[in-house]
């Protein structure tokens, strides 16, 4: 079964100004991703801003980029959602799309007590027919704690986890949970500036926004952490986290998308109304982000 590992581009989702997704824009992104050297590509993701795209959008956007990769990468939808039958009606069109798995987080907005998140888990991965991918993100979602990890284990379909809590002990939790009871189990960190330190713990791979605007340095951990090049890998770390200190400047996830366009790929609208005194405050922030970014793509190559 398939297991993810290596780099994943957690993929920002480019809008026309109808408001629908952008097809040319999103085809461009896919080849730079795979140009770049990414293994896989995680689109419908939480910074690619799922919850402002509607569900005809979404299933196109997963034709777009399946069409687009055609086989050169693996692709993982993401197909959270508040309620687990919206989730599996979505996991079910994925998988006819042609999709390796799907990627789900508990459910988000309202609280739930573990047993509710328990069951809604379960509930999306037993009623699909391909690997599903966890994804803890207690930031904007019900957390997926290692004791109601431990239960979902059971599920043979259920083949690795998102862990996005931004804690290093947290991550080792589960990365030792793992161990214990499925050594098949893939652990991937979705925080970038955590990505060596995690690949040191024993985690398979990343799957985050940097993936995607900076897939040169975020594959370039992953090789020399491989061949033993730690120093290496630690400088390259090191500069991936002097550009995401920038792009968090801005409210999530509007500085990630500023990143992405700093890379040369046009966005489009926000998909939120942003008062004038804001938008002076986002032009130079834009600026500052390209700055940034040029500055560690250019001592990256030193």
């Amino acid at each position: 079964m398939f297991k993810p590992d290596g780099v994943y581009a957690a993929m920002m989702t480019p809008f026309d100004q109808q408001g629908n997704i952008n097809e040319k824009t999103i085809g461009a992104m896919v080849e730079f991703f795979i140009e770049k050297g990414v293994n896989g590509i995680f689109p419908v993701s939480n910074v690619g801003e799922f919850i402002h795209i509607p569900e005809e959008q979404k299933r196109r956007f997963v034709d777009v980029v399946i069409a687009r990769a055609g086989g050169r990468v693996k692709i993982t939808p993401g197909i959270s959602s508040p309620n687990p039958r919206q989730s599996i009606e979505f996991g079910k069109y994925c998988l006819q799309a042609g999709a390796d798995a799907v990627v789900v987080s508990a459910p988000y907005y309202f609280k739930y007590p573990p047993e509710m998140v328990e069951s809604f888990l379960k509930s999306v991965a037993t009623n699909l027919d391909l690997p599903v991918i966890l994804y803890n993100i207690p930031l904007f979602a019900n957390e997926i704690s290692t004791d109601l990890l431990r239960n979902l284990l059971e599920i043979d379909n259920i083949v690795g986890i998102k862990e996005s809590s931004g804690s290093q002990a947290n991550l080792l939790n589960v990365l030792n949970l793992a161990a214990g009871l499925r050594r098949d189990f893939r652990v991937m960190v979705g925080w970038e500036e955590m990505f060596l330190s995690a690949l040191t713990a024993g985690a398979s791979g990343c799957m985050v926004a940097s993936g995607g605007i900076l897939p040169e340095l975020m594959t370039g951990i992953a090789r020399h952490f491989q061949a033993g090049e730690l120093q290496q890998a630690a400088r390259l770390q090191g500069l991936v986290a002097r550009a995401t200190e920038q792009m968090k400047k801005l409210f999530f996830p509007y500085g990630y998308k500023l990143g992405m366009q700093a890379r040369g790929f046009d966005l489009g609208p926000f998909r939120i109304d942003l008062p004038p005194a804001y938008q002076l405050q986002l032009a130079g922030q834009q600026e500052l982000i390209e700055a940034t970014l040029r500055a560690v793509l250019e001592e990256a190559q030193a």
